[in-house]
């Protein structure tokens, strides 16, 4: 396995790492921006869903999440911070000895801080928008809410694990390996809507979701308990299916690159033919 993409995610651990450290606004407002971003992700992929809903379409979890790569692409491409991907980032550089856990966690903290900060900014723009202002405008979005705010934990925190696996393959380690912004941008859509349609489970785009619903009018099943329950394992969750699934089980292929046979074999030749001009001689 080539080595190229495992050293791009150590080089982008560092730089996270020294943009923290030079400037903590500066972070946590890259930080804010994701949030932000995954809450127009959002937004959008319940809009679409909701004529569906509506009607009782067998479509709409396939609707709702085409389009939930957007937010993706708009953190990658507009420079933003998201936690998910720095789970895998950080343990990469980390076992690979060029960050220290206390930089992974220093990082992990101001990100998901950042990421929270933006989601709430965000919900409390959509709240002054008036879009959801009216349960017939939100109905699937309230439902989807109060589904995971009272799913149980065991079942969350394996939601988790599969949706941050997915996540930074497709944020991160996936476009590593392609060359072109068209071809990243269309694996990112493909992997997103992969975790999106399959159910699984995101601390980020939770947080948008639980915060736009608790600032409109909302069901009782809607509640900032319900928002605990959910982020804690899912957050749990999300750190084991990009820092072990994702940063170490890549760590130790990339760590042990397998030799190219064609090349052992003209090594071994070369050596055979250096020993029979030595016989001559």
């Amino acid at each position: 396995m080539s080595s190229e993409p495992y050293q791009l995610a150590i080089d982008s651990a560092m730089k996270k790492r020294s943009v923290l450290q030079s400037s903590f606004t500066r972070y946590i407002l890259k930080a804010g921006l994701a949030g932000v971003y995954i809450g127009f992700g959002i937004m959008v992929s319940y809009r679409l869903g909701e004529a569906f809903y509506d009607v009782h379409s067998p479509a709409t979890y396939l609707i709702s999440s085409i389009f939930f790569g957007l937010a993706l692409i708009l953190i990658i491409f507009g420079g933003a911070e998201l936690f998910t991907g720095n789970t895998m980032i950080f343990v990469m550089s980390t076992l690979g000895k060029k960050t220290t856990i206390k930089d992974t966690l220093s990082n992990w903290a101001a990100c998901y801080s950042g990421n929270l900060l933006g989601a709430l900014f965000f919900a409390v723009f959509i709240s002054f928008t008036g879009l959801l202002g009216s349960p017939e405008k939100s109905q699937f979005i309230m439902e989807a809410a109060s589904i995971k705010m009272t799913t149980s934990s065991f079942q969350l925190f394996f939601r988790a694990i599969l949706c941050n696996w997915l996540v930074c393959l497709a944020a991160y380690w996936i476009p590593f390996h392609v060359k072109g912004d068209g071809a990243k941008i269309g694996v990112m859509m493909l992997l997103v809507f992969a975790f999106v349609a399959s159910g699984f489970e995101h601390s980020i785009a939770n947080m948008a979701l639980f915060l736009m619903a608790l600032l409109v009018p909302h069901p009782e099943t809607v509640n900032l308990i319900g928002m605990v329950h959910n982020l804690i394992p899912v957050t749990i969750g999300n750190i084991i299916g990009g820092g072990f699934f994702v940063g170490c089980l890549y760590s130790y292929l990339a760590s042990r690159p397998v030799k190219d046979p064609l090349a052992i074999a003209n090594v071994s030749s070369t050596k055979k033919y250096k020993q029979k001009a030595t016989t001559h001689i």
